[in-house]
């Protein structure tokens, strides 16, 4: 009822409906009676007998609600609702993931799609929904229709894209969770030979970024999983267009790989001649079973191609600059009175 309430009045009411006090007082409702709902799921003790016979008479009306409404209408927190839903019954909601996903995922990327700004509630939920999915109902991804994986994968690279720092995080780590699920399952040949050479030219377009500079340690994760994964064995098929090239122009994916990023790079990088990239690349397959050996071949790259300056590059170092704050952090605790009790306290209350 409140729904109906809320699209009518802002049909009828123009662009400006949505900001009149009668609208906000029927969304602050609605708003409550989710994260009621959310809440009951959340800390429920019968489990099953909940997710039984509450959630799903409850799914027609909330999905159907999301998605007949319009962009203003639509509230966050039903995406945050079955984020909890999936994390809290797991793979008993496979079934179910196809119509969540058709409720809410389409009409939720063409809000935050648009621009970087706009819903930030949205954006945060939606890949937190995102998230439930590939972790515990992974296996619902492979009854999609192409056209609905393609913009599952369009929204993690849209994310990861992003010059905010906990989307794009978010997005690189929904990405190698992915890789991982889908390098050991059945589909392991057709999703990358759709999605390889997509992922690693998006990749490498946002390690090459300044904007993009904190997510450095996720990217190299990903590239050492690519390139990892050509000489595993997983792949079987032809990463190359088959239809254009033939099934044997190139004796091996690893072959074909290693030119294809030579010819990428060597695009990108005009100011770098063709055996410095060509070294680079060599270097990466080299290296792709040594994380730090890996790492640090693709920070002299980076600082070789003139994208980071010498004085610009903390942000590569990050991992490291961690790591040596917790050590010092351990060696001034081994030394009794070194650190206060009350720094201590406040550390834990800052955990």
């Amino acid at each position: 009822m409140y729904s109906e309430l809320i699209s009518t009045s802002i049909a009828d009411g123009g662009p400006f409906a949505s900001k009149t006090s009668y609208v906000k007082l029927l969304r602050s409702v609605k708003r409550e009676t989710l994260k009621l709902i959310e809440t009951f799921v959340d800390k429920a003790e019968d489990q099953p007998q909940i997710g039984k016979q509450f959630v799903p008479p409850m799914m027609d009306s909330v999905l159907g609600d999301y998605a007949r409404n319009v962009p203003d209408a639509r509230e966050s927190e039903v995406l945050s609702l079955f984020a909890t839903i999936i994390n809290k019954y797991r793979s008993a909601m496979m079934e179910d993931v196809p119509r969540i996903f058709e409720a809410v995922f389409a009409c939720t990327l063409e809000m935050i799609t648009k621009n970087f700004e706009d819903y930030p509630e949205h954006r945060l939920k939606f890949f937190s929904l995102l998230k439930a999915i590939a972790t515990y109902c992974f296996r619902a991804l492979f009854v999609l229709s192409s056209q609905q994986l393609k913009l599952v994968m369009d929204s993690i690279i849209w994310a990861f894209r992003h010059t905010e720092r906990n989307i794009a995080e978010t997005g690189l780590n929904l990405l190698l969770e992915m890789l991982k699920n889908f390098q050991v399952s059945e589909f392991c040949n057709q999703f990358h030979q759709t999605y390889f050479l997509t992922i690693e030219q998006e990749i490498f377009a946002v390690l090459t970024d300044t904007f993009h500079k904190p997510g450095f340690k996720a990217h190299v994760l990903i590239l050492q999983h690519l390139f990892c994964l050509v000489d595993s064995g997983a792949l079987t098929l032809p990463l190359w267009d088959i239809t254009a090239l033939g099934p044997t122009a190139y004796p091996n994916n690893m072959v074909f790989v290693r030119e294809y990023t030579i010819k990428l790079l060597g695009t990108s990088f005009p100011n770098m001649t063709a055996a410095e990239v060509t070294q680079f690349v060599d270097g990466l397959f080299e290296s792709r079973n040594d994380l730090s050996t890996f790492k640090n071949h693709i920070r002299d790259f980076l600082v070789q191609s003139k994208e980071f300056s010498a004085q610009d590059n903390k942000d590569l170092y990050a991992e490291e600059a961690a790591a040596q704050r917790e050590r010092e952090r351990q060696r001034m605790l081994s030394i009794p009175g070194l650190i206060a009790p009350s720094e201590l306290q406040d550390e834990m209350v800052d955990s």
